[in-house]
């Protein structure tokens, strides 16, 4: 094990023992677990963004995907024999999607070169507990030994991180995310039917998220430090201005429940990213979700950059 790796994991010796063992060195990063560079960005981008992962067939047919392409239809996709890499999925389960040729989204030649095939598939859990096909192309692959084995790699550096995650106060605005969380938890719930006291909490509330949001890039790390606050928001609106070129509306509303939620949405609006998007609440398993991902995202971050 190299002396670098020693001095920066000597509480987390499987992650260092990995990291060391793979032969990547470990950046001097504010306290990050760097349980090594990903292996394939875009890998590593999917498995963040999916609440599961599995192996398994596609038994579309060739001509469904035809027929739904040609009139902009629904398209059931069935998977069987489905076995997780990572989260729970049944072995069968079916997925629908909008047949229409988008930006980012499944193209109907890679569908028909897959069906009746072997897959990877990443996907998504919505509030209404469907399953959906995460964001990409590359959400459904073909299967090899090579494409499941990086999958499981990825899986496996992911877990490290979690399992060594812990904050930290020395990065980039740590004091002022903690301020700035401590004041939007003393805000009081305004009694129902309170204008006035409504208005103002709601003014207090819109400063304080003005203020996260300036504190800018360097301080996502330190906001993902602090999202795990349970906390519920004294009043549930966020109005955050989209940011040019061209966006489609000046302001997005959310209803966050929770400042968890809050802080989920500024993360998005200052960094780009998107996981689980709670921005209007979730379920329990989404929240533990969207928290988990930004942990991950930013550990790389600070350990070798995005």
């Amino acid at each position: 094990m190299n002396a670098t790796c020693r001095a920066r994991l000597a509480a987390v010796f499987a992650v260092c023992a990995l990291s060391a063992g793979l032969g990547l060195q470990t950046p001097a990063a504010h306290g990050a677990v760097c349980a090594g560079r990903p292996a394939d960005r875009t890998l590593a981008q999917l498995f963040m963004e999916s609440n599961a992962v599995a192996s398994g067939t596609l038994t579309v047919s060739k001509a469904a995907v035809r027929k739904a392409f040609s009139t902009g239809d629904y398209l059931d996709l069935p998977f069987v024999g489905l076995t997780s890499i990572a989260g729970k999925v049944p072995q069968r389960l079916t997925v629908k999607i909008y047949a229409e040729r988008r930006r980012g989204g499944v193209k109907p030649e890679q569908l028909e070169t897959l069906a009746g095939g072997p897959v990877l598939v990443f996907l998504v859990r919505g509030r209404d507990g469907e399953f959906y096909l995460t964001r990409g192309e590359k959400a459904l692959q073909p299967a090899t030994p090579a494409t499941v084995q990086a999958a499981e790699r990825e899986r496996d550096r992911q877990w490290a991180i979690l399992r060594a995650w812990k904050p930290d106060r020395s990065l980039p605005h740590f004091g002022d995310v903690k301020a700035l969380v401590a004041e939007l938890a003393a805000i009081r719930r305004p009694a129902k039917g309170n204008e006035a006291g409504y208005d103002e909490a709601r003014a207090r509330q819109d400063a304080i998220f003005v203020r996260l949001e300036k504190l800018g890039k360097s301080a996502v790390p330190a906001i993902v430090a602090h999202l795990d606050n349970r906390r519920p928001l004294a009043v549930q609106q966020l109005a955050l201005v989209n940011q040019p070129p061209n966006p489609i509306e000046a302001i997005r509303t959310y209803e966050p429940e929770q400042i968890v939620d809050a802080l989920a949405a500024t993360l998005n609006q200052v960094a780009g990213q998107t996981f689980d998007a709670i921005y209007s609440g979730g379920s329990e398993a989404q929240r533990r979700s969207a928290i988990a991902a930004w942990r991950i995202y930013t550990d790389d971050l600070l350990c070798y950059g995005r």
